[in-house]
């Protein structure tokens, strides 16, 4: 949330599954070691004093992975995928 480029200039893209999505849950507690709605308040906090830019809402992993394929600098998660062309993919093992 603090680092808003790259280090190559690209501005950073964040696209997220919902808040109650079971993967967006997992995904806080176990890697960020947060609950949903404790990053939600980080993320409207940032967003409301113009320190941040909101990450993008996307319904389904299908479609966060459709987007991170297709907007240059975008991160988001996912639970499990195969192969994607043109996405670098890093495995978090537990």
């Amino acid at each position: 949330m603090r680092q808003v480029h790259w280090k190559n200039g690209t501005p950073i893209v964040v696209y997220v599954l919902p808040s109650d999505n079971l993967i967006h849950q997992k995904f806080c507690k176990e890697q960020l070691q947060l609950f949903p709605y404790q990053l939600d308040r980080i993320w409207h906090k940032l967003t409301f004093s113009g320190y941040g830019v909101a990450p993008i809402e996307v319904s389904s992993e299908v479609e966060l992975v459709e987007a991170i394929k297709s907007t240059k600098g975008a991160i988001g998660y996912v639970e499990s995928v195969l192969e994607v062309k043109d996405v670098n993919i890093i495995k978090i093992d537990e």
